[in-house]
């Protein structure tokens, strides 16, 4: 499916999902998951399309009803997929070959609180994935609900401290997500103003940047792939605005 009327598949996230596609095919052990805050839900219904069995799962109704939409148009099954609303405490703790957190932690006040009460689900592996660089901190943060970006090392600081180690640390997408980080600073007045902290995390799980017209129907997902490949060189180096990171759970 190249686009769903309520989701279009933004280029940051692009280059983030082909990241974890590559990741997951290098972990051959991983054949459950669950995606803790998977907002519309695109990437579980691509990896249930890949052979995956698992949960997405996430609080903001309006994101749930848009992936059960992308879901039902894939006619992908029940025993393939589920959808759950809620947190961590909907986790399974026996299907979980990996936990996926897809820029959550950044929204969460008490990160490593969160994370330690996700290792204590027992997940063989998870992913996670945040904005970087503090310095990169914008009105576009504060609108999504984001308390921080990430830096490198207190990122892989945090990750030891909770429990999980490290397998892959990635730098992802540079240079294209940098240049799109100025588009979206640009863009921050299109996105919906909200009081809560909550209320502007439910929000940002479907593309908070509210754009019309034909530019959302644009399926640039090949293209991407294409970027995502001239990119890879980068990803040892600490230059992209975003980290992906493959951890195991310490013994």
């Amino acid at each position: 499916m190249s686009h769903t009327p309520s989701f279009y598949k933004a280029p940051r996230y692009l280059f983030r999902k082909h990241n974890i596609l590559s990741m997951l095919a290098n972990t051959p052990a991983i054949k459950t998951f669950t995606d803790v805050g998977c907002g519309a839900g695109e990437l579980a219904c691509t990896l249930a399309e890949r052979g995956y069995k698992g949960t997405g799962i996430d609080f903001s109704k309006e994101a749930l009803v848009v992936a059960n939409s992308i879901k039902s148009h894939r006619k992908i099954n029940d025993k393939q997929l589920t959808f759950v609303s809620g947190g961590l405490e909907k986790l399974n703790t026996k299907r979980n070959d990996v936990v996926i957190c897809c820029e959550v932690i950044e929204h969460i006040k008490d990160d490593k609180d969160f994370l330690l009460k996700l290792r204590k689900t027992n997940p063989k592996y998870a992913i996670f994935s945040v904005p970087a660089r503090e310095k990169w901190f914008d009105h576009f943060d504060e609108k999504v609900g984001h308390y921080r970006r990430y830096e490198k090392q207190d990122l892989i600081k945090l990750l030891d401290e909770t429990g999980f180690e490290i397998v892959e640390f990635r730098s992802y997408g540079y240079p294209f997500i940098n240049i799109t980080r100025l588009v979206r600073k640009a863009m921050a007045g299109k996105v919906k103003e909200q009081k809560s902290i909550k209320k502007r995390t439910q929000e940002s799980g479907i593309n908070p940047i509210k754009l019309k017209g034909t530019v959302t129907k644009l399926d640039i997902e090949p293209l991407v792939k294409i970027l995502y490949f001239v990119s890879k060189p980068f990803n040892g180096l600490n230059l992209s605005e975003g980290y992906v990171v493959l951890c195991k759970k310490k013994q």
